[in-house]
């Protein structure tokens, strides 16, 4: 018997981390605020967002600290250079 995996996503929690995520657009009962992933200097680009299972995509939000660690690590200077 086949099981629906997404049924078992918990929408506030880090997929990549399984960490809390503060998202406000899908935990808030106060919508008039305004999370903060839509700050312009988070990124979610490509490459983070394919890091998420395909069974939590589009259905849980990655959280701050896994959005700017990511970032953080891609503008690093090569090392060795």
């Amino acid at each position: 018997m086949k099981t629906d995996q997404t049924a078992n996503v918990d929408p506030l929690k880090c997929p990549l981390c399984g960490q809390g995520n503060a998202c406000l657009n899908l935990g808030a009962e106060d919508v008039s605020r305004t999370c903060w992933c839509n700050d312009p200097d988070i990124r979610f680009p490509a490459e983070l967002l394919a890091q998420i299972p395909p069974e939590q995509r589009r259905k849980a939000c990655i959280c701050r600290a896994c959005a700017l660690a990511y970032q953080q690590q891609q503008t690093k200077p090569e090392e060795g250079l």
